[in-house]
């Protein structure tokens, strides 16, 4: 398949696939073929998403009030904070020897980074916040549904997307409720995403090592380049809608990013 930016991607539909079952379909896949050393596996759990934009793009949503879907959706990326990071060091199930923070070290793929590949303006909202706006403006005062959409592995990225959509339209009913336990690669309860994240990094240079049911985190003699992974929300939106949500909250929300070295 092929995107809309002319990028190519192995298309999973109604699915979210794991990194090792990827990895399995997808021997001769040119990243996932790079053995990387041990990373933490962990759990985020975010409340928030952002939508980045260009200037042209960002007079149209300001004149609106709210923002226009494109070929049906309007996409939002999950928004990982520092505190969200420091809740999944927390929880992450083994000890570390020296008790120093150790996933900053880990979380450095474009997931988490404060700039941008797609432009320089980011509007950040909880995700309850929206979604109580979508199903009041189209969902009939009912709350919208979330379903497991695709997986889309990239060259370097893998996205795994969600579709949020009001009860009455019938067309995604072939594809799974997304879950609510966050055993799951990604569930949604109560005002948060999780993510179970398959690959923080997309160019490791530190490892993490076992030892005497500790961990300990060391520098790797070389970097080395992987996939990383990302969790991606595609409202449904017909052509004249538009989610409003006011000019003085778009204003409260909008913050001015750097633009990554690439640049979609």
């Amino acid at each position: 398949f092929r995107n809309s930016r002319s990028k190519n991607f192995i298309y999973y539909e109604g699915n979210h696939v794991s990194l090792s079952d990827l990895k399995a379909e997808n021997p001769d896949h040119g990243y996932l073929r790079n053995k990387v050393p041990m990373y933490p596996d962990c759990v985020f759990h975010a409340s928030n998403v952002c939508h980045v934009t260009e200037k042209d793009a960002l007079h149209g949503i300001l004149k609106d009030g709210g923002f226009r879907g494109n070929n049906n959706f309007l996409w939002w990326g999950l928004s990982v904070t520092d505190d969200d990071i420091a809740d999944a060091e927390d929880n992450f199930p083994w000890q570390s020897r020296n008790q120093n923070p150790f996933l900053e070290k880990f979380t450095t793929s474009p997931a988490f980074q404060r700039e941008s590949r797609y432009g320089n303006f980011r509007f950040t909202f909880t995700l309850r916040e929206l979604l109580r706006a979508y199903s009041k403006q189209f969902c009939r005062e009912t709350a919208p549904i979330l379903r497991i959409l695709d997986t889309k592995l990239y060259k370097k990225e893998i996205a795994y997307s969600v579709v949020v959509h009001p009860r009455h339209i019938t067309r995604y009913r072939k594809y799974p409720r997304l879950p609510i336990d966050d055993t799951f690669l990604c569930a949604y309860r109560k005002g948060f995403m999780s993510w179970n994240c398959q690959s923080p990094s997309d160019n490791y240079e530190y490892r993490m090592k076992m030892n005497d049911g500790f961990f300990d985190i060391e520098p790797l003699i070389r970097p080395e380049y992987y996939v990383w992974d990302n969790i991606v929300l595609a409202f449904h939106m017909k052509p004249r809608w538009v989610l409003g949500v006011g000019r003085k909250q778009l204003f409260e929300r909008l913050s001015v990013c750097e633009t990554a070295s690439i640049h979609l």
